[in-house]
């Protein structure tokens, strides 16, 4: 497929050396599928050798890539979050303050960050997944139709001190900002109320739910780009599979069974974006339920 070199679309995600022959797969997957013309830029964690970083041009040949190393960047970062110091040691002390920051602040040109996790595979060809339009005064994410995946404990969303308000079921799979859209005082005070972070690794997805209930936010149609949790479900309108950690194995190699399907390369899907609704504490309850019964009596 040929792509332009001089687009000005930038997707970023976020890499290491652990599992980097099975993100390059994904990250190939988007080269070869998406119709949308687009440069890419990889944070790193710290982790890749110059080697490493060699491989993945030779791999990604065909299509502009850059490579930023997190560590490198850490005070342009912390320069731009200035007189916030709850955002800057989240930035300092979580992987996931590096994959929320960096896509904002390395593209200060761009008043749109397009951002992929490196474990999305794409299944078939699509196009106008990275429309600015679609992302004017808000945000997209991925659709979250099982769980809600934030920090908080259903009290957290009721009584008369502040409180946070979050939309939904979204996953950080796939966020796209429009920079301008962001509360950074919201983003300030959440991130400092310690209170509020029950599961440390959900703090950032439940910041930019947060968020995302005071801006346009709007979610990818979850049968197009679907989380793959042992329930999920693949039809012929599916063009992404995001691959969590716990489950990869056993979808890998479903796909495995299936890599000689025929795919119909000139029929490109355009997705469906659907707006964010906020939720309440029955319904953030009732996913709570629900997820306990997933994880913990592996009911799906």
């Amino acid at each position: 497929m040929e792509k332009k070199q001089d687009t000005q679309i930038v997707v970023q995600s976020l890499i290491g050396r652990k599992q980097l022959s099975f993100y390059l797969r994904c990250l190939k997957s988007l080269i070869e599928f998406s119709h949308d013309q687009f440069n890419l830029h990889l944070h790193t964690d710290g982790s890749l050798s110059q080697k490493d970083e060699d491989f993945i041009y030779t791999e990604l040949n065909g299509i502009v890539v850059t490579i930023s190393n997190s560590s490198l960047n850490s005070d342009h970062v912390l320069d731009c979050l200035s007189g916030r110091p709850n955002c800057q040691r989240f930035r300092q002390e979580s992987i996931w303050g590096i994959e929320f920051f960096e896509p904002l602040f390395l593209n200060p040109e761009d008043p749109i960050s397009f951002y992929l996790d490196a474990d999305i595979l794409f299944l078939q060809p699509f196009e106008n997944l990275f429309n600015s339009s679609q992302t004017e005064k808000g945000a997209i994410f991925l659709k979250d139709i099982q769980w809600d995946a934030y920090c908080l404990r259903p009290s957290h969303l009721i009584g008369n001190n502040r409180k946070p308000e979050v939309v939904e079921g979204i996953n950080t799979g796939l966020v796209f900002w429009d920079k301008r859209a962001i509360d950074w005082d919201y983003l300030e005070w959440f991130l400092g109320a310690d209170h509020l972070h029950h599961i440390p690794e959900w703090i950032m997805p439940t910041a930019q739910a947060g968020l995302a209930n005071r801006c346009n936010a709007k979610t990818v149609c979850a049968r197009q780009i679907t989380n793959l949790y042992p329930n999920a479900k693949i039809s012929d309108q599916t063009f992404g599979a995001h691959l969590y950690g716990s489950y990869r194995k056993k979808w890998l190699e479903k796909f495995k069974e299936n890599e000689n399907r025929n795919i119909n390369k000139t029929k490109k899907i355009t997705p469906h974006f659907n707006e964010c609704r906020t939720q309440n504490m029955i319904g953030y309850s009732i996913k709570q339920i629900k997820r306990w019964k997933n994880t913990r009596l592996n009911l799906w």
